[in-house]
């Protein structure tokens, strides 16, 4: 598959750093390569899952002394990817297993497939901010195409169908102005509503909503942010890695204002409400995947955000632009 350049060349999260260990390699995969991850000391090393000297996984090997061996005829390959032995031999012939360069930010280890990385991409604040209460949830790899789940993150006129009462009331609608921004930086969408949560998961967590904010932040991270009238917020920020054409990986990150709520309570009670949610997506997005023709979508007047995901993710320029508009929700 080709993919958009942008995630073609972009840094995406293989693996959460509690993850990595020296003890054992970690395999992952990303756009349908095979990798593996082992840390050495304090250093942590992304390789392509291959042997270069017969072509076996090193994902199957084990870990010695900081070093990966691999399964097939014991090589042993450093932190850098260089051989450093081969049972049998004196000497190691000047070959190296291929190494991919590593960021390590916010709990995750990043990588990037391209020979040369861009710059790193900008993360939300919410995911540094130590006066909020925050979590990670680890989610497995699901069945759904890269852009069409971070557009359903980003969504807002899917809940009333797909999510009726969790989200937003399947039979009940409320006038919503809409300031809608795009540039280089990302683009966001900021629903202004002022008004009381009937759908179950937003009247017990916010009360009175004052106003919500869908954030791009490119090329594949998308950001909900609920504000609610007493001043409260929850910001949901999704990083989707491409694991393989059709196999995308969500990391949610929650981040909320401290209350009198312990931390955990809150995060076991986030959870048990996005559980549902979460399934019920992910239904959605197989049956889209399963679906998926060469046919390009159509755009509607809700998918405010649409134009500059397919911008950011094809590498396209996206010129400054503001609007504002009216919307049911």
């Amino acid at each position: 598959m080709d993919w958009p350049v942008a995630i073609a060349k972009g840094w995406h999260p293989v693996a959460s750093l509690d993850e990595i260990s020296s003890r054992r390699p970690h395999a992952a995969r990303l756009m349908g390569q095979p990798l593996v991850l082992f840390r050495s000391g304090d250093r942590v090393t992304v390789l392509r899952d291959r042997c270069p000297h017969r072509g076996a996984p090193l994902s199957h090997g084990r870990m010695t002394n900081g070093a990966i061996t691999c399964p097939y005829h014991g090589w042993r390959f450093d932190s850098e990817g260089r051989c450093i032995e081969v049972p049998g031999a004196a000497v190691c012939p000047s070959v190296s297993a291929s190494v991919l360069p590593v960021r390590v930010e916010v709990g995750l280890v990043w990588t990037c497939l391209a020979e040369t990385p861009p710059p790193f991409p900008t993360l939300p604040d919410a995911m540094r901010d130590a006066d909020l209460d925050r979590f990670w949830w680890r989610l497995a790899p699901s069945e759904a195409g890269l852009l069409d789940a971070l557009e359903n993150h980003l969504d807002p006129a899917h809940p009333h169908f797909v999510h009726p009462w969790l989200v937003r009331p399947p039979d009940r609608r409320h006038p919503v102005s809409v300031a809608v921004r795009s540039g280089e930086w990302g683009a966001e969408a900021v629903y202004f509503e002022h008004r009381r949560n009937t759908a179950l998961l937003s009247a017990v967590m916010e009360g009175s909503r004052a106003r919500s904010i869908g954030r791009l932040w490119p090329p594949t991270i998308g950001e909900v942010r609920l504000e609610s009238a007493r001043g409260a917020m929850l910001s949901i920020v999704v990083v989707f890695t491409p694991v393989d054409v059709g196999v995308t990986r969500p990391w949610a990150h929650f981040a909320s204002t401290r209350s009198w709520l312990p931390a955990i309570v809150k995060e076991l009670a986030l959870k048990a409400f996005h559980w549902p949610v979460l399934q019920q997506d992910r239904r959605m997005l197989r049956l889209q995947e399963r679906n998926r023709t060469r046919e390009r979508y159509a755009t509607g007047p809700l998918d405010v955000l649409a134009r500059p995901i397919w911008q950011h993710a094809n590498g396209l320029p996206c010129p400054e632009e503001e609007t504002r508009l009216e919307m049911s929700l």
